[in-house]
């Protein structure tokens, strides 16, 4: 795979989907193991705050990235 064809709009893509997942699975362990939550709610917490930060993160990337 040719790393330098990738465009700026395909590089914040895929940067923004790295730190959603990992801001959602931060937020699912919190939500799990630190508030005493069911393991199902941490688990759509974890996934509607990484869906929410992936929309967040996304245009600050691709502004940076253009």
């Amino acid at each position: 795979m040719d790393l330098d064809s990738w465009k700026p709009a395909d590089i914040a893509r895929r940067l923004a989907t790295v730190a959603a997942c990992l801001i959602g699975v931060t937020a699912f362990l919190a939500l799990w193991l630190g508030v005493p939550t069911h393991f199902v709610l941490g688990l759509l917490g974890g996934g509607v705050i990484g869906f929410i930060s992936f929309l967040l993160v996304h245009p600050v990337i691709r502004a940076f990235y253009r």
